[in-house]
């Protein structure tokens, strides 16, 4: 059920972080030439989670390699625990890149910002870097790790409820864009640090559990 709370965050990268990307960000700085046409606009940091996919997956295995050579791999559930503090980690980079921001209502009454007013793409772009490693620690091994720990008889159950905790944080999406609109835009990003830290702390909490039915 923890990762009801991580999915809820990690995917606002289609809703909360794209409005921050159309409201606050100067969108003037960034822009992807294809020879035939040029994207700039919001909808182009959607590039980025999959392109850093690619990117870092090799770059993750490799480190799980290597830490297991070593004898440092953590174990999976720690895996994930470690995931959802990297993902509160992201969610505070923005907390700290909207600091003295207005409320999105605010930016609404003064009809946009200035440029001048608009924070760095930088801001979205390392946002979304660490949020992917974050994804890379939990999303390969959440379902496999359930495989491993379920009974026998009830591991159709146990996978399906995985991919429901997965759908019901999508499902909640809907609260982030509440708190975009009535709250101050660095509190809306600390609503997703609570999240994932809960996230990690209930998985710490249960971690001796889990490795020892994991085992």
């Amino acid at each position: 059920a923890v990762v009801i709370f991580f999915w809820f965050s990690f995917h606002q990268n289609g809703v909360t972080l794209t409005f921050f990307a159309n409201d606050y960000t100067n969108l003037s700085m960034i822009n992807i030439n294809l020879g035939f046409t040029s994207i700039q606009g919001a909808e182009i940091f959607q590039f980025f989670n999959p392109f850093f996919v690619v990117f870092l997956t090799p770059i993750i295995i490799g480190l799980f390699g290597w830490l297991k050579a070593k004898g440092m791999e953590p174990s999976t559930p720690k895996k994930i625990a470690i995931g959802m503090g990297i993902a509160a980690t992201a969610f505070g980079v923005m907390t700290i890149g909207s600091l003295g921001l207005p409320s999105a209502s605010e930016v609404t009454a003064m009809g946009g910002l200035e440029t001048a007013q608009r924070v760095t793409p930088f801001l979205l772009i390392g946002t979304y870097f660490i949020l992917t490693v974050a994804e890379l620690f939990i999303s390969p091994l959440g379902l496999s790790f359930v495989s491993k720990v379920a009974p026998p008889q009830y591991q159709g159950i146990m996978q399906g409820a995985w991919l429901g905790a997965t759908a019901l944080g999508n499902q909640l999406l809907i609260f982030g864009t509440i708190f975009y609109e009535s709250i101050p835009i660095w509190a809306t990003w600390m609503v997703f640090v609570t999240a994932c830290l809960i996230s990690m702390f209930t998985m710490l909490f249960m971690l001796k559990w889990l490795e020892r039915v994991s085992a």
